[in-house]
């Protein structure tokens, strides 16, 4: 019984650096393309939070981030979830909850807008 208490502590403790470690490595400075014409730039930080380089009123509600095991959760302020972006060849992609419009999380230096609505 003691053994397997044990691996259950190790378990526990290898589950919670893995996650603290995905989510300082999608940390950083990106660009958010909504739909087709919008662009804005978007620091995410390694505590959880996320901030706007400029004016972005059609991405504003997004304030927090998490990293998933497939990609990237943006929210509210509040907690709510606004999109869930997948990764997939260096950028995140996904659709917005509250309208349907496509969101795509680039590198900063390779932000290209979708062409979807």
């Amino acid at each position: 019984m003691t053994s397997f208490r044990s691996l259950l502590i190790a378990s526990a403790a290898l589950v919670a650096s893995a996650v603290s470690a995905q989510a300082d490595g999608a940390a950083g400075s990106y660009k958010l393309a909504i739909g087709a014409n919008t662009t804005c730039a978007i620091t995410l930080q390694a505590d959880g939070s996320a901030s706007y380089t400029g004016d972005c009123a059609q991405g504003n509600e997004v304030a927090r981030w998490q990293a998933k095991y497939n990609g990237v959760e943006l929210k509210t302020a509040g907690g709510e979830t606004v999109a869930l972006l997948k990764g997939k060849d260096g950028s995140y992609k996904g659709t917005r909850f509250a309208d349907g419009r496509a969101l795509t999380l680039s590198a900063d230096s390779s932000a290209v807008a979708s062409t979807q609505h």
